[in-house]
């Protein structure tokens, strides 16, 4: 049965009404009219606004919405879902895709793992054969490595075997000057010896790459000739160059304690030197901008289609709640990059619609940046009664596999190490990591003031909770995708909320 257009808003390019591609589930100024219009008739004053998370497309995000109209039909609420098109979830697999079956990247992946490993002392650690240093690994045993679904998984620390310029007392003396001097030598002369030595991956960085492949490299990779760089040809001086950088930054966030697993961390950087340009500058950037972007002011003269959709609903909102004379009850719930959505929304209201306030806040595995959260939600504390996060404890998050083989860790731990511009590691709401009070946070003062505050008041519900858990704070949920699934003990959990 096709879902009532009253209970969802499709936001279209740029946040607007513009059509999507699919006249079915477009939405229109009018459409939210007649959403106000129920309200109205119904005489219904309780709103939940509901926002899906950003592994999602048309179609499953019209589930969502359903989903969430089903679940809420006894809870006297009218629940709107915005459906938003994220698409990150398809866009992620596919690019990873075409970079995970590149030689050139292989290659060059085994060179950065064994000097990596051999600097910072590493040992992969097999339940038959013993530990083993993975710098004294060969060439064919990291390959045989990479074929496993989570390869260098378990793995530890053996201060013996670090290089000479990083076995030192105290690591914290260890400046990043210091790096990117006297251990940079020892990198790039490792690296160095073992590129010059494949003449396999030289062969493989000169060479022109398959167009898909080409078109996610850094155009930093052009050597100053676009040409090249739509090639994706690489000389061996910049290659060299390049691996050693990506090395030292590996071994700089073991060192600073903000890693994400040994081989996580080697793919992030990797990533994150030579493959970002469209996998996040585009995909990651556009997706932040539409949550933003739906909120932005608007008079709403002109085209009704270049309106921006979520300010139109909020307009509409106010002025129904001046009507009636008395508050609404709203409801906020995002998962995943709703959470992104919702920080925005709360920048709207607090400057154009400071009628509107919330009663509950609801984030299940939280998107958003640490930063975002406090500038959006915590400077504005009056504009809602009570918030609750959903998310994993970190020991499922790290097993909740975004992609088998080459990257064994959540879609947050991507986000965090990956997609964000200009940082890595970068803080988020949903990773546990950033969000306890624990070394090396516990000096960020950002972080601890978040942290003390969800520690209040049972703000926090981490995954999997055990049978004592009370209605309104369980959450069974092992993957990022779970939070808002049927048969979800979470969602049981956010009717709970609603009802109260």
């Amino acid at each position: 049965m096709e879902l009532d257009k009253r209970y969802y808003i499709n936001v279209g390019p740029g946040g607007t009404f513009k059509p999507s591609g699919d006249a079915q589930y477009d939405t229109t100024a009018k459409h939210v009219d007649a959403l106000i219009d129920k309200l109205r008739a119904d005489q219904q004053q309780r709103v939940l606004l509901y926002f899906h998370g950003g592994l999602v497309g048309l179609k499953s995000g019209m589930e969502v919405a359903e989903r969430i109209h089903r679940y809420t039909a006894g809870a006297n609420v009218h629940p709107v879902t915005f459906v938003w098109e994220t698409g990150l979830f398809n866009a992620i697999g596919e690019n990873l895709s075409v970079i995970h079956k590149s030689k050139f990247f292989k290659k060059l992946l085994i060179k950065i793992i064994k000097i990596a490993g051999k600097e910072l002392g590493v040992d992969i650690d097999n339940l038959l054969a013993g530990s083993k240093g993975i710098g004294q690994m060969s060439d064919e045993e990291i390959a045989r490595e990479l074929q496993k679904d989570a390869p260098f998984e378990v793995t530890s620390v053996d201060p013996t075997k670090k290089s000479a310029s990083l076995r030192l007392d105290d690591e914290t003396q260890i400046s990043d000057a210091y790096i990117d001097t006297v251990v940079k030598n020892e990198v790039e002369a490792g690296l160095s010896e073992e590129i010059a030595d494949d003449l396999e991956l030289i062969h493989l960085a000169e060479t022109e790459k398959p167009s898909e492949e080409a078109l996610l490299m850094n155009p930093a990779y052009s050597g100053g000739l676009a040409t090249e760089g739509e090639k994706g040809i690489i000389s061996l001086a910049l290659l060299i160059k390049s691996a050693v950088r990506i090395t030292l930054r590996v071994i700089k966030r073991h060192i600073r304690k903000r890693d994400h697993g040994f081989y996580p961390t080697v793919i992030e950087e990797t990533l994150r030197e030579i493959y970002i340009n469209d996998l996040g500058a585009w995909v990651w950037g556009a997706m932040k901008d539409k949550a933003k972007r739906m909120w932005a002011n608007d008079d709403f003269s002109g085209e009704p289609e270049k309106w921006h959709a979520g300010s139109y609903l909020l307009d509409r909102l106010n002025a129904y709640q001046d009507e009636i004379g008395s508050p609404l009850t709203i409801d906020l719930i995002g998962h995943s990059a709703g959470s992104i959505a919702i920080c925005h929304l709360f920048d709207a209201v607090k400057e154009r619609y400071s009628g509107l306030r919330f009663r509950n806040l609801v984030f299940m595995a939280p998107a958003c940046r640490c930063e975002l959260f406090n500038q959006s939600i915590l400077q504005n504390q009056e504009l809602y009664d009570h918030i609750r996060v959903f998310t994993m404890l970190d020991d499922y998050e790290r097993k909740d596999q975004l992609a088998s083989k080459l990257y064994p860790r959540s879609l947050l731990y991507f986000i965090s190490g990956v997609l964000e511009d200009g940082e890595y590691d970068a803080p988020i709401l949903g990773l546990q990591r950033h969000i306890t009070d624990n070394a090396p946070y516990d000096k960020i003062p950002l972080l601890q003031s978040i942290s003390h505050y969800l520690e209040q008041e049972r703000r926090m519900v981490y995954a999997v909770t055990d049978a004592t858990a009370a209605e309104g704070f369980r959450s069974g949920s092992i993957r990022h995708g779970d939070f808002d699934n049927d048969k979800e003990a979470t969602l049981d959990s956010i009717i709970a909320i609603i009802k109260n």
